[in-house]
């Protein structure tokens, strides 16, 4: 298997918060149409998925999200030589978003499927990771948190459909940032700031 996975704390991303922050900063202060922004580096392609898309990507694309409470399902096909990535707010929820909104795990995961355009008789094709659902503030009395809920969500609406999930890391409190290379079809699951003790 080409696929890695690489945890540790992460120099220099900073605090979570500031840099959830800065996430949504860049979102309220004008992505492109499309909901994508880009960097090139030579021929790498970075294209970050911001809360609530998805995005398919393929050849030198690389997509990315910052997770904290959301979960990130991650997509690689190499059969059809495309990965793609959804970056989920909640768990569940009525939403007419479009073909590519994924601001719900229960809409994410068939849009992101339709969108590679995976067959119902290639799903085995399919190598998931899930990464995120962490976490972050503290849970109301009683209450389950999001991140929790998200997570479960996504086992759930995987599993109806038989999808291979290859990787997981969730939970705990901690940030963590997903990388898919669409390139060599691999992907890296990064620890983002200082854990959030004490919180439910």
């Amino acid at each position: 298997m080409n696929s890695i996975h690489v945890a540790g704390s992460v120099a220099g991303e900073g605090k979570l918060a500031a840099a959830l922050a800065a996430n949504h900063a860049a979102v309220m202060a004008g992505r492109l149409a499309a909901g994508r922004t880009a960097s090139r580096t030579g021929r790498e392609s970075t294209r970050h998925v911001w809360t609530g898309e998805l995005q398919v990507g393929r050849g030198a694309d690389v997509l990315t999200a910052l997770l904290g409470s959301c979960v990130g399902i991650g997509m690689i096909w190499r059969n059809g030589r495309r990965c793609g990535l959804a970056h989920c707010l909640l768990p569940e929820g009525v939403t007419d978003e479009g073909e590519h909104g994924a601001r719900y795990v229960s809409a994410a995961v068939p849009r992101l499927l339709a969108a590679l355009g995976v067959r119902r008789e290639q799903y085995g094709e399919v190598e998931v990771v899930l990464a995120g659902g962490a976490s972050m503030m503290s849970a109301l009395r009683g209450g389950d948190p999001v991140g929790r809920r998200n997570v479960a969500a996504a086992h759930a609406h995987l599993a109806l459909r038989g999808l291979n999930v290859a990787h997981v890391d969730v939970g705990g409190h901690q940030g963590r940032r997903i990388n898919i290379d669409c390139d060599s079809h691999s992907y890296s699951v990064l620890r983002v700031g200082t854990p959030q003790a004490g919180h439910a």
